[in-house]
């Protein structure tokens, strides 16, 4: 199996998607806003709803030639469904993230069958336990790789993939927090890449803007109220396609005044449990653009 990311853009032609179907047969640990606001009440999601959603979005992945994997199901994990945290593809290197939140820290195991499936040129690495690395604050694009530094990703394990990846420039982000009255838990919630040099943006997020993203990006903003809509997190299919909830209609205007295409799919049951398109997915290769 190929396995290579250099961009966040690039053409996608095989990845892990979360698996639902065993939602919640463990007692969730509240790791998140998001969980707080809607596990305890009646439009709780529930394990029928984030699983017609997620196959919606399995279904379209595999219409358009992407290889699509699963974790096979832990019985010890509340939630399989956020792969992106849980594993980051940097080139040829596949970094086993460290989860923040103990009851997560064994779901890679769940996709650990595909490792013998990788090329032989292909590092497998897995993140020390004395720090915190989650794979929703890691956008990798450009030559770059943007850490956020905030809820979940500390400025330790910003050091040690620096160290795992010489030949790319480290940007760490500083993310807003509860402290601000900010709901920012990965880099993600507040920045990605989308086309050919543009980026969703939400300002309020980052507590300085750098640099690297005003010169490399033209920049689309996001409102507080989208962002809590989890606006930004899209999934890439290539530079010229975006899938996007059909809730986040001006972002998507934005993005087709642009010269994206945009696929919009129902999911509002997964990002109750806090993540959307981007965080139920993650790219094992994408193509050179």
């Amino acid at each position: 199996m190929d396995v290579f990311v250099d961009s966040e853009t690039g053409p996608l032609r095989s990845v892990i998607v979360g698996y639902p179907d065993n939602f919640l047969q463990v007692d969730a640990e509240i790791i998140n806003e998001a969980q707080r606001r809607w596990y305890d009440g009646p439009d709780a999601p529930t394990a029928e709803t984030v699983t017609a959603q997620i196959r919606g979005l399995v279904d379209e992945l595999v219409s358009r030639g992407i290889e699509v994997h699963q974790p096979h199901p832990l019985d010890y994990v509340p939630d399989q469904m956020m792969t992106r945290d849980i594993g980051v593809v940097i080139g040829r290197t596949f970094v086993v993230t460290t989860m923040a939140a103990r009851s997560r820290r064994h779901e890679w195991r769940g996709y650990a069958h595909l490792f013998e499936r990788f090329g032989e040129d292909v590092k497998v690495l897995f993140g020390p336990e004395d720090l915190v690395l989650e794979g929703g604050d890691i956008v990798v694009d450009r030559g770059k790789v943007f850490v956020g530094i905030g809820q979940r990703t500390n400025l330790a394990g910003a050091a040690w993939l620096m160290q795992l990846v010489p030949d790319h420039e480290i940007v760490p982000i500083a993310l807003t927090g509860l402290a601000e009255g900010e709901d920012v838990l990965h880099l993600d919630c507040s920045f990605l890449p989308v086309g050919d040099g543009h980026a969703l943006i939400y300002r309020d997020g980052l507590r300085d803007l750098p640099a690297a993203l005003r010169e490399t990006y033209e920049l689309i903003e996001v409102t507080r109220e989208e962002q809590r809509m989890l606006a930004t997190n899209v999934l890439s299919l290539s530079p010229s396609c975006v899938v996007s909830r059909p809730e986040s209609a001006r972002i998507n205007d934005e993005m087709r005044a642009r010269g994206i295409e945009v696929v919009e799919l129902a999911y509002s049951e997964p990002p109750k449990t806090g993540g959307s398109f981007r965080c139920c997915t993650l790219p094992l290769h994408r193509a050179r653009t």
